[in-house]
């Protein structure tokens, strides 16, 4: 249980702050996002995203997360005998705990912009641990 509680903790942390790190580079050219640029201006999702590179960093946030989870997969999962819950638990626990630190930091300031990174970030880890596992356990069967 201990080594799960690790695992579980570092893949916060390391999607945390990759997610941080990534969407202060989407946002490096800009006064707040394109968030607020679909919030405030007449334009086009497309034209905003294509502006600031959101999809270009959040797939680099998937990409991270993803080698991640396929390193913790290989090398504690699959060694400790670890099953579905555990799994499950390493997938959803850091996905819906990272999304509500994502809200709470500045939902005063930007509630709707963090809403949007909260789901951004859970969706994004959900997706990229749960295709990393399946990628995993399939090749070593």
């Amino acid at each position: 249980m201990g080594t799960l509680m690790l695992v579980i903790g570092a893949g916060l942390f390391y999607s945390l702050i990759i997610f941080f790190v990534s969407e202060e580079k989407s946002l490096k050219d800009s006064n707040m996002s394109d968030m607020k640029c679909l919030m405030t201006e007449d334009v086009g999702i497309s034209e905003c995203f294509e502006k600031y590179n959101t999809v270009r960093y959040m797939f680099y946030y998937f990409i991270a997360v993803f080698v991640f989870a396929v390193l913790i997969a290989s090398y504690v999962h699959i060694p400790s005998h670890f099953g579905l819950a555990e799994i499950l638990a390493y997938t959803f626990i850091p996905s819906l705990i990272g999304s509500l630190i994502i809200l709470l930091v500045k939902w005063n300031f930007q509630p709707m912009i963090k809403l949007v990174s909260s789901f951004l970030f859970g969706g994004g880890y959900m997706s990229a641990t749960a295709l990393a596992f399946a990628l995993v356990y399939l090749i070593n069967g």
